[in-house]
């Protein structure tokens, strides 16, 4: 018999953005190169969807700092990162 696991699942953060419609398109732009999202928004490599569920379902919080493991690997990530 499998044992299942009772890690608790959080509810996914969804970003409502129909607010930048209304915005001018430069102060839009302003707005994400000060929040530094400018370059993440811009991403065009591969995205791999199994491999971020994993990162994901093994996230833990160690301290102040968030750490996940793949494949035998373990990911520290502090507030620096």
């Amino acid at each position: 018999m499998h044992e299942m696991s009772r890690k608790q699942i959080n509810i996914p953060k969804v970003l409502d953005v129909s607010w930048m419609k209304e915005k001018n398109p430069e102060e839009l732009r302003a707005l994400l190169k000060f929040q530094r999202l400018k370059p993440f928004l811009e991403m065009t490599r591969n995205v791999y969807p199994d491999l971020i569920k994993i990162f994901y379902t093994n996230l833990s919080l160690e301290g102040k700092n968030l750490v996940s493991s793949m494949k035998g690997i373990k990911m520290l990530i502090t507030s620096k990162v």
